[in-house]
């Protein structure tokens, strides 16, 4: 991860700050309830701030003059310690939830500590809400009536300004960024976040406070105002709900990297939000009506409907499709535990993976079609001979699935894939051949989480045989009198023989599969032979067995 460079610390205390005291904070509202534990002597010091230390770790950040708040997440052994640490760092307070104080003994050394080096450490209720203590000592250390609403207001209007020129969402986190000083980020589930300029420069090192901040997206959404959340990197990060009649959650991100977020940065967000939340709003009806056209793009692409590949680059052009040049494409079907999905949820599926940003492949998208979730995937390493491009789509099944199941959510997911496709106009023909792997796999009940067509091998061509006097004739021969043998009670014959095949012919190895006696086994395997009158060491014999279990399986379409 790239370093990022430290911004410059300002003083502990400003004077245009409202000096408030640890004792005098006890007396706000939201801190009915909350008492102090221990470090009386040290009860005047000034709080101009306040920090969730979401990490012990991240305790070597705090600044002298803050109220440190404690979660709980940190080991009770190294409370005493951790006391002595911040006590050392000038910090004004520590609130401490009385959830954390389970254990008397560990919890009386710790408050001795405490005691010993004058840290006042305040016992906050265990259902308060540390967005409500937040708001609670921001709004009393930096008062409103302070703030330079002038300035506050020629923020909204340069802002309301820029938003009716149309600039787009991007252009007024830019700007945001330059008005506040620090960068500015929208995260909302389920998509890529939107980032301003600096983040856009070197978006994988902030990866990590973006997610984090997604984790405190239900502390923004009580009602609060905002709350500030710590990195163990010790940028602190600026959390403030967008108001949307949308039913998604989104927020607005404040990232306190060049310099400190203070009140006029608070309040600016605030009113900001709103703002941003019209212009998402506005994206996100762009990208719906987007989707509508390129969605049925897609079909018609995946169907045979584009012929001509001139009409396929205009059509790909106008709905913003971009796929890599001259790469051939692979059609994917997409197999989930829910068996029938709705269409509005293929639909949201599908608009989800084409937001997303995959690691293993360069552009991905998706359709629903048919009543399935169907991909076009680009394969880069493939080439026209047969082989290498079979085992290019194989291994770019293998990268591929651990990201879409996590991102659908779906442990059990499967991948069918057709042939690559060398031109655009040929994919349908890849995606006959997924739906065929489909078909084969779930009918023959093949195993395997990955199902490439031409992967398929025999069993593509047993499924193509139809109904007839001589394939009943070859299954009433080999499949149908250890069936019936099974169903008078035979014992286990059909399975024996299939696990006996899989094994390899290795008896003592089959016993342990199947949990049987090896003598068991050798039974069973001699009666299947008087039964059929074959032989199993003999090739020929096998074959046919081996073929008959597997076309045993299969029920062609229309049986």
């Amino acid at each position: 991860m790239a370093a990022m460079p430290r911004k410059e610390s300002l003083p502990e205390n400003r004077p245009d700050q409202t000096m408030l005291s640890v004792r005098e904070l006890l007396e706000l509202p939201p801190l009915d309830g909350a008492r102090l534990a221990a470090g009386e002597r040290g009860a005047g010091a000034v709080v101009a701030r306040v920090r969730v230390l979401e990490s012990p770790d991240a305790a070597r950040w705090a600044r002298a003059g803050e109220w440190v708040l404690l979660p709980g997440r940190e080991e009770p052994e190294r409370l005493g310690q951790l006391f002595a640490e911040l006590a050392r760092q000038g910090v004004a307070a520590v609130g401490l939830r009385s959830a954390r104080l389970a254990d008397p003994e560990t919890l009386k050394a710790a408050l001795d500590e405490a005691d010993a080096v004058g840290l006042p450490v305040v016992e906050l209720p265990g259902d308060l809400a540390l967005a409500d203590v937040v708001r609670a000592v921001m709004e009393r250390a930096s008062p409103n009536e302070e703030t330079p609403l002038a300035e506050l207001q020629s923020r909204i209007q340069a802002m309301t300004r820029l938003m009716l020129e149309g600039s787009g969402l991007l252009a007024l986190l830019d700007a945001m960024e330059r008005m506040l000083g620090n960068p500015v980020a929208v995260v909302q589930e389920h998509d890529q976040p939107w980032v301003s300029e600096s983040l856009r420069e070197a978006e994988a090192p902030f990866a990590g406070p973006l997610a984090q901040a997604l984790a405190y997206r239900h502390m923004a959404g009580r009602g609060a105002r905002g709350v500030f959340v710590t990195q163990q990197s010790a940028y602190r990060v600026y959390v403030c709900p967008i108001p949307s009649r949308r039913s998604k959650p989104a927020n607005l991100l404040l990232i306190e990297r060049h310099a400190d977020i203070d009140s006029l940065g608070m309040l600016s967000m605030d009113r900001l939000s709103v703002l941003i939340g019209m212009e998402l709003a506005n994206e996100e009806a762009v990208r719906e009506v987007e989707g509508k056209y390129l969605e049925q793009f897609l079909q018609d692409w995946l169907s045979g409907k584009i012929v001509a590949a001139g009409d396929w680059k205009l059509r790909a052009e106008v709905c913003g499709c971009s796929l890599p040049e001259d790469t051939p494409l692979c059609a994917v079907l997409v197999g989930m535990s829910e068996r029938h999905p709705s269409p509005d949820r293929l639909r949201e599926l599908a608009r989800r993976l084409r937001a997303e940003r995959f690691r293993t492949v360069e552009t991905l998208l998706a359709s629903p079609f048919g009543g399935e979730l169907a991909l076009i995937v680009p394969v880069p390493e493939t080439d026209r001979a047969e082989p290498q491009s079979a085992s290019a789509v194989s291994a770019l099944l293998e990268r591929l699935q651990p990201e879409l199941r996590s991102l659908i959510g779906d442990a059990s997911l499967r991948l069918f894939a057709g042939r690559p496709a060398g031109r655009p106009e040929l994919l349908p023909m890849s995606l006959s051949q997924a739906r065929r792997a489909r078909q084969v796999a779930e009918v023959c009940g093949l195993p395997g989480e990955r199902v490439a067509y031409d992967r398929l091998g025999v069993y593509s061509l047993l499924y193509l045989i139809p109904s007839s006097e001589e394939r009943a004739q070859f299954l009433e021969r080999f499949a149908h009198p250890l069936q019936q043998a099974d169903r008078k009670g035979g014992g286990r014959l059909v399975e024996t023989l299939e696990m006996f095949f899989r094994c390899n012919g290795n008896i003592k190895l089959t016993s342990e599969k199947l949990y049987a006696h090896y003598n068991t086994v050798v039974y069973r395997l001699d009666k299947i032979q008087n039964i059929l009158g074959v032989s199993l060491d003999d090739p020929e014999d096998r074959l046919q067995l081996q073929l008959s279990l597997k076309l045993g399986h299969i029920t062609p379409a229309g049986n």
